[in-house]
């Protein structure tokens, strides 16, 4: 697996890593961001004491590649020529600058599995909005249903970054299904998450009462 992802869907990658997976972090130059986030190991920020890194990343491998220089989107087109699943998040037009849209790379690797993790989908006009968990929960509906009955008041949001984790989720289990599916038709395929379309999912009968009877659901 090359994981080629924002640090916020790093669960995906882990989730693949734990269960056995050979996971390949791609990092720039200066390192993920992630190794700079709080919480530190004993409260002293340094090089490799970010519990939030050591937490996402656990029994994952890295490389350092700049994929902003031919030689390092060289170096990254050789990885991939080699790998099972590619997990990313990046831009759309970042893809195209990479050389790996999926309908051109996939005559050439037919049984790569090309994850896209992005807010809205890639096949959205939306796909490349900027976002953050707050955004994302608040498109995808569960703080809605979460709070007070009285909805004069703000809605509540979950702890954490639960629509990353959510989004992540589904990327996981979509990766095992396209395994299986691989095994029997010897094709990859890609694989389109919305991190917003996942949250709706999981906001159960809240959706589709708004949705077909514009009613609310505590």
């Amino acid at each position: 697996v090359l994981e080629l992802a924002h640090e916020r869907i790093a669960l995906a990658g882990k989730l693949m890593a734990d269960m056995g997976a050979n996971v390949i972090l791609i990092e720039p130059p200066a390192g993920d961001p992630s190794r700079h986030y709080p919480p530190f190991a004993e409260d002293r920020p340094g090089d490799g004491r970010s519990l939030y890194f050591c937490h996402y990343h656990t029994n994952k491998r890295s490389v350092t590649i700049d994929l902003d220089q031919p030689e390092g989107q060289g170096q990254f087109r050789q990885l991939l020529s080699r790998a099972d699943i590619l997990l990313e998040s990046e831009p759309t037009q970042r893809l195209s600058t990479l050389g790996i849209d999926y309908p051109d790379w996939a005559s050439a690797h037919p049984r790569l599995i090309h994850i896209a993790v992005t807010p809205y989908g890639r096949s959205s006009s939306e796909s490349d909005l900027p976002h953050t968990d707050l955004t994302l929960m608040a498109a995808g509906g569960p703080p809605w249903s979460c709070g007070y009955d009285d909805h004069t008041l703000p809605p509540v949001r979950g702890w954490g970054q639960q629509g990353y984790h959510t989004g992540c989720h589904f990327a996981y289990l979509s990766a095992l299904t396209a395994l299986l599916s691989r095994e029997a038709s010897g094709r990859g395929q890609f694989i389109d998450v919305s991190i917003v379309a996942a949250l709706n999912v999981t906001t159960e009968a809240a959706s589709y009462s708004w949705l077909v009877n514009q009613t609310t659901v505590q």
